[in-house]
């Protein structure tokens, strides 16, 4: 359950307000003449993904397979978005009556989105052309809807293809540019979902953890969300009882997380904060991705460790793989769920078509007139934001070019760089900045702030590890980005606006993860397994712009409640004000001059081998930004809100008892945010909406008021929406004289979100000859209406000797939605496979000990071991992912790795050692294949298969 508290503005003070802004009051034409014709056609420029251009093309899909969630983005004319930037520019504007006086959706979309006329013609067309309309978003500037890859093709002028990279992924996406109808072309920006790349969370691991909260044995520092509060003067805050209460705060995500969030809470992160989560309609069941997952966990863990009280909102995809970070992203905008936004995924500019970055653009603006504040991780690859792309998705001149990361490159997103402490300052034991652990270990030990330098750890183990910055070859540069020292003359963005700490090992970002690829990457099979510690003692470390990100997030959620503010919008150019004035820059900022961010090798633009032309100066660079923030100051130096003088409201939303079948019904109390019990005498009522969708415009307090805590209660019955999956229920106090608006979402499931049904697995019998390899194809069969996605797991017994056997878990070909294919290496074959590519399987007569499971705190959801990356079902299958895995069977339980973490924040895990050599001799094993359900594990089945080596 999630509330918070936002103003709303009623229609007839909206329009008053707003009517002094050329066109705002006039309703969208129409836009589409006529019915939608095929009598001509027009190209969709950019269309097509740019990643599949030297990709292997594999020929096309299935011409029966389902495409869900396939979504028409409409285009504003360039009078809605003349008057866009207007009111934008006026509600950033302290002098202006339009100063943080924030839109709903609803009204959002009757200035600026396409007319009724326009969505029942296009609405329309897409049914002549055999699709079932999912939805309308609340907006109204997006459809949903979906087909088969035949209508598809059909309707949009190109088929959909199989393509393989060259690490083995295998995707699908439009082999060609799509045409439209010449009614429909010149109002559309985009069609969505026609291809299933996913964005990469940026987080970079140790190898093998220093620790950096300070331990007892070695005296050794680790960093938690309160080390990051006094480091950045939140505790100011924190001691005047500002904490993000009240506030809610979304976090963005491509993967289910497991239990490990609460572990780190109970053990970092004081507070009683409460974290919702919110599926994205249409996306599918449920389910875990490794590497996402230990993103979506970390985010959790330092948005809510750093604003403790917060309502945090997990906003995530699940199964359907042609879904991803930017669709929550996207649900989160639509729906209004929070004023402050965080998301740790990029793409490096160049993958990005034309018509994306601004159909993203676009969005990000709604979010800035709606209030919401966007924080990106502008990557951790340095300047070179495609450097970690392989070279079927990007050239060798684009991974060395000198580029940005998206959506950290749009000007209504906040971008947030990296820094790390400056040599000296973080050593083992008691210094001027560190307090020493005396009896236990510290969970918080930082004693002031420590000079910082840009962040840069780049080596052969994680690639390039170092703040993200640049500027965009595409986005103009924002009137508010000038009049700060630093920054030059110039037409495009730059990135970053601000830097927090980032490293991996200077110091380095404690974490819990239930996520293979993070915890066995350390040499773990579990973190947290002995409080903080992992399975084998030592403490999990990770850094990158994913810490950066959540913790600024939480930062500016605590700045909400401080200013008595129903949202910030876009806060660049109050940060940029704010820097333009010598005095408040050298109040609010640390200004890092020192260090360099990194740069792929052979990049022209490099000042040295490795490092970029991006150094660190005194004033804004493109490798700190502004620099660091003080918040405390930062807090001290905004301008005040248009409700500081009003006493602040909020409003509680809770879950009651009803007898009434089919209902729900809820608590909700509405008073002032800190006054004694029945100190105030509230008149009037709140509005109620479900999904966007009105309820009651104005339900009434009662007359005989009942008090609560200081709020007056109301009891709200309502009908249970039909549709499974997750809801938002929106109740809305408009305020008065003394009181402020405040406005809270609850959100609910209905249904079961995780798989059901079941499915079968098959794989045959396989002869390997020593120092060679074999491959066979394994299976999953659905039955019973199964979509998730299947986690695989292998175990191993033997009769005679020992071998050393090692193998991967890669996609066939997406052809066949349920297989993926199974290669297994013997002796030097082993040693020959790239690092990447390989794990280690030894076998001396074991069993297999069982995996224990860990309940999620918020379902009974297992820690999942290993995935696959199946979308099984009758629908389009996702890609699968590669896997590497370690199998040990010497009277030990299995051991899992996954792909080491790679995308645009150049993410990259670490790569397991060389195994040893040892020759192997005629064996013979039977092997255990399991599937499980990556949430969902009592769907479950398995195989036995022989391998013989000779």
């Amino acid at each position: 359950m999630k509330q918070l508290r936002r103003v709303v503005l009623p229609l007839l003070t909206v329009a008053l307000l707003f009517s002094s802004l050329p066109s705002f009051s006039q309703t969208p034409e129409p836009r589409i003449k006529g019915a939608i014709t095929e009598t001509s056609r027009a190209v969709l420029p950019n269309s097509r993904s740019p990643r599949v251009r030297t990709a292997e093309d594999l020929g096309a899909v299935s011409s029966d397979t389902t495409i869900p969630g396939i979504t028409l983005v409409f285009k504003r004319s360039a009078t809605q978005e003349t008057t866009l930037q207007e009111l934008l520019s006026a509600q950033q504007n302290p002098s202006s009556p339009l100063y943080h006086h924030w839109l709903t959706p609803e009204i959002f979309a009757t200035r600026f989105s396409v007319s009724d006329q326009d969505i029942a013609a296009t609405q329309s067309w897409l049914a002549s052309r055999g699709f079932h309309i999912d939805r309308v978003s609340r907006s109204r500037d997006r459809i949903t809807f979906s087909g088969t890859a035949a209508q598809v093709d059909a309707a949009f002028g190109t088929e959909l293809h199989h393509y393989r990279t060259v690490d083995n992924e295998t995707h699908f996406a439009p082999a060609a540019d799509l045409t439209l109808p010449a009614e429909l072309a010149p109002v559309t920006a985009a069609i969505l979902h026609l291809s299933d790349f996913r964005p990469k969370p940026n987080v970079k691991l140790q190898t093998r953890p220093q620790p950096d909260y300070t331990t007892l044995s070695t005296q050794t520092h680790y960093l938690g969300p309160q080390d990051i509060a006094t480091m950045y003067d939140l505790n100011t805050l924190y001691s005047s009882g500002f904490n993000g209460s009240g506030q809610g705060l979304a976090v963005v995500g491509q993967s289910y997380a497991g239990s490990a969030v609460s572990f780190f809470k109970g053990n970092l992160s004081p507070g009683s904060g409460n974290i919702s989560f919110v599926l994205v309609p249409g996306s599918g069941v449920e389910a875990i991705s490794p590497g996402d997952e230990g993103e979506s966990e970390i985010d959790l863990e330092y948005s809510s460790g750093i604003a403790t009280e917060a309502n945090i909102f997990f906003v995530h995809v699940g199964a359907n793989q042609n879904y991803d970070v930017f669709d929550a992203l996207a649900f989160t905008i639509d729906q209004n769920i929070a004023p402050v936004v965080s998301i740790s995924y990029g793409i490096c500019e160049p993958l990005m078509s034309a018509a994306d970055l601004d159909q993203g653009n676009a969005l990000f603006e709604q979010a800035a007139a709606q209030g919401q504040t966007l924080v990106a991780a502008a990557g951790d690859s340095g300047s070179t934001a495609c450097a970690a792309y392989p070279s079927s998705e990007v050239t060798a001149t684009q991974q060395q070019a000198l580029s940005v990361s998206y959506p950290a490159d749009s000007p209504y997103v906040t971008a947030v760089g990296g820094t790390q402490m400056a040599t000296g300052t973080f050593a083992p034991g008691a210094s001027q900045y560190w307090s020493t652990a005396s009896n236990g270990n510290l969970i918080s030990s930082l004693l002031s702030y420590v000079p910082e330098v840009v962040w840069n750890e780049g080596s052969s183990s994680f690639g390039i590890a170092a703040s993200g910055g640049g500027t965009s070859a595409h986005f103009s540069r924002p009137t508010w980005q000038t009049s700060v020292p630093g920054i030059s003359s110039g037409a495009y963005r730059l990135l970053p606006d601000i830097a927090l700490q980032s490293s991996i090992k200077s110091p380095g970002f404690l974490f819990c993860s239930d996520d293979p690829s993070l915890t066995n990457s350390q040499g773990q099979s579990a973190s947290c397994a002995n409080g903080l510690g992992g399975s084998n003692t030592n403490f999990p470390v990770a850094g990158g712009t994913s810490f950066a990100t959540p913790i600024f997030a939480g930062l500016i959620a605590i700045l909400n409640q401080a200013q008595q503010e129903t949202g910030q919008g876009n806060i660049n150019p109050i940060l940029y004000g704010l820097a333009s004035n010598p005095a408040s820059y050298a109040a609010v900022f640390h200004d890092i001059v020192s260090g360099t961010n990194a740069c792929a090798a052979g990049t022209p633009s490099c000042a040295a081998p490795g490092e970029s032309g991006y150094p660190a100066t005194p004033g804004y660079d493109e490798a700190t930004g502004l620099g660091s923030v003080d918040f405390g100051q930062l807090a001290k130096a905004l301008p005040p809100s248009p409700t500081t003088k009003l006493i602040p409201t909020t409003i509680r939303i809770n879950s009651v008892f009803t007898d009434t079948p089919g209902d729900i019904a809820v608590q909700i109390t509405v008073g002032p945010a800190s006054s004694p019990v029945n100190a105030v005498a509230l008149t009037g009522g709140v509005s109620v909406s479900l999904d966007g969708t009105v309820l009651n415009p104005s339900l009434a307090f009662p007359s005989t008021p009942y008090y609560n805590d200081g709020g007056q209660l109301i009891t709200f019955p309502f009908p249970q929406p039909s549709t499974p999956g997750s809801h938002l229920l929106t109740v809305a106090y408009p305020g008065d004289a003394t009181l402020s608006p405040s406005i809270a979402t609850y959100a609910f499931q209905v249904g079961n979100l995780t798989a059901t049904g079941s499915f079968t697995v098959t794989a045959a019998n396989l002869t390997v000859a020593n120092g060679s390899q074999g491959s066979i194809p394994i299976n999953a069969t659905p039955a019973g209406g199964y979509s998730g996605r299947v986690a695989w797991s292998l175990a191993a017994t033997t009769t005679n000797g020992t071998a050393e056997v090692c193998y991967s878990i890669r996609p066939s070909s997406t052809n066949n939605p349920n297989a993926a294919t199974l290669t297994i290496f013997v002796g030097s074959a082993c040693n020959s496979t790239a690092p990447a590519d390989r794990s280690n399987l030894r076998s001396i007569n074991s069993r297999v000990a069982s995996k224990q499971e860990t309940p999620s705190p918020w379902r009974k959801t297992p820690q999942i071991a290993l995935y696959a990356g199946l979308i099984l079902c009758g629908s389009l299958a996702g890609r699968r992912r590669k896997i590497r895995l370690s199998l040990l069977l010497a009277l030990a339980s299995l051991t899992y790795i996954t792909t080491g973490l790679t995308g645009c924040g150049g993410g990259g895990g670490s790569k397991p050692g060389t195994p040893p050599a040892v020759t192997p001799t005629a064996t013979t094993y039977t092997i255990t294949l399991t599937g499980n359900d990556s949430v969902n594990t009592s769907i479950t089945a398995s195989t036995t298969f022989t391998l013989t080596v000779n």
